[in-house]
């Protein structure tokens, strides 16, 4: 492995309680008809803000709405404390220290990427960064993935993509690279439904793989 690829949100650092907390409050802002039950949340994690809100509105100013107070308040919350997980940065420096290139693909506003991998210490050690504004399709497209190999000049059987969602696993299989299940997911099973190469419970098991 010359290139691990990884995913940010759920992967990377701890934001999915986040998330859904914003999610929450900002259909209670604006959509407080609609019910959201465990499963439904769920299956917010991995997609755009825009494909999320736009699958219960056509009125594009009323999601333009919800985006900002979704931004707003999730912003709020990470100032108070986001956090890496577990073994994140020392398993990127133990790949970097044993040649392998370090990428964040994510379908977060580029701007936004970076400034959470800052928050957390991340950043001054990945080499690329491929974000929603990089691309015109996204997960579970494989063009983010693609993109990041191209800008890097690796070939695809010598990388991998590390992701906590079923979009990763699918946009890695349709890029032709290998694709690894992080277990500590909120999406778990529908990742191991699309047969990852690799399954891993902690970060550091990546160590293993290379």
């Amino acid at each position: 492995m010359k290139t691990i690829l990884f995913d940010l949100d759920g992967t990377l650092i701890q934001t999915p309680t986040i998330i859904l907390e914003a999610f929450k409050q900002t259909f209670q802002a604006y959509l407080k008809d609609v019910e959201l039950n465990d499963k439904v949340l769920s299956n917010f994690l991995g997609q755009t803000l825009w494909q999320t809100f736009n699958f219960y509105t056509d009125d594009e100013d009323l999601v333009d709405q919800m985006i900002k107070h979704y931004r707003k308040v999730s912003n709020e919350m990470i100032e108070l404390g986001l956090e890496a997980y577990p073994n994140a940065k020392e398993t990127i420096l133990y790949l970097r220290k044993n040649g392998c290139k370090i990428g964040v693909v994510t379908s977060k506003l580029k701007d936004v990427a970076s400034y959470h991998l800052k928050l957390t210490n991340l950043f001054e050690h990945i080499d690329i960064l491929v974000g929603y504004d990089d691309v015109q399709n996204h997960k579970p497209h494989p063009d983010p993935l693609l993109k990041a190999l191209e800008i890097l000049n690796i070939k695809k059987e010598d990388a991998l993509y590390v992701g906590d969602h079923e979009n990763d696993i699918r946009a890695a299989k349709k890029a032709g690279i290998e694709s690894c299940a992080v277990t500590y997911s909120h999406r778990l099973q529908e990742m191991l439904a699309e047969q990852p190469e690799y399954v891993i419970d902690d970060l550091d098991n990546l160590r293993d793989i290379i």
